[in-house]
């Protein structure tokens, strides 16, 4: 190999080196950037006051909550909800465009981002719909639903309790079913023509998933499911279900 070919050799080797870790430092600005965008939301989270035992605490606390959801819907009026889950970092506002697409690649407010935003089906009825499905991107930094795959852990299921708050009410879902699902053999639901098609859906998820747990005194009359990426295989999903307690 002559001198030439090695200084050509080299050179190549030194631009690959250059574009690499360009590529590694514009995606960790775009997660700096995410989350400080997703920081900054979080400063008027709605939070349900543990403590309101007088009608004046409850007043102010109503108002409080009042002010905080205007804000989220002035920032973006597709805002509906915000989701929390205890002991993760799961702590952000939901959202409900018009398809499944636009939040995907655009975060709360509405910039390009490739961690995107938490969202709901577009198909979805948020009042009156049995199951209502949220989407989040599976984060390699751990933001967004990247921890809902804790509760492919055992013990992690069963105490896995996933918080909303929405007008003002603070909702807890307990969950139920984890599993990992073929994305082009979804056979996820929302549209339920009669009550039997949804219990033998709610079957369906019971038999679907990696643990049993039974939940008392329920009737599922409300789920929610959360939708992310997972690794196992190509197009492989992880899918997480709870139920309104």
């Amino acid at each position: 190999m002559n001198e030439k070919t090695i200084k050509l050799i080299n050179t190549f080797l030194i631009i690959m080196a250059i574009v690499t870790c360009a590529q590694i430092g514009y995606k960790q600005f775009q997660y700096y950037k995410d989350s400080k965008r997703y920081s900054e939301v979080k400063e008027i989270k709605p939070t349900v006051g543990v403590n309101v035992t007088k009608k004046t605490d409850e007043h102010n606390n109503n108002k409080e909550l009042n002010l905080k959801e205007d804000k989220l819907k002035k920032i973006n009026s597709d805002y509906k909800l915000w989701i929390n889950i205890p002991n993760t970092d799961i702590d952000y506002p939901v959202v409900q465009g018009s398809d499944n697409e636009f939040y995907l690649h655009n975060n709360f407010n509405k910039e390009k981002s490739i961690a995107g935003a938490i969202f709901i089906d577009y198909r979805n009825k948020i009042e009156t719909d049995r199951n209502t499905i949220f989407y989040g991107h599976h984060m390699k930094d751990g933001s967004m639903f990247n921890e809902i795959n804790k509760y492919k852990k055992a013990n992690e299921f069963e105490k896995g309790v996933i918080k909303i708050v929405k007008n003002k009410k603070e909702y807890n879902y307990e969950v139920f079913s984890v599993f990992v699902l073929n994305e082009k053999q979804d056979n996820l639901s929302i549209d339920f023509k009669t009550d039997k098609d949804y219990e033998n859906y709610i079957k369906f998820l019971k038999g679907k998933s990696m643990y049993d747990k039974i939940i008392k005194n329920n009737d599922y009359s409300k789920i929610i499911t959360l939708y992310t990426c997972s690794y196992e295989f190509s197009n492989a999903k992880t899918i997480v279900c709870a139920v309104l307690k």
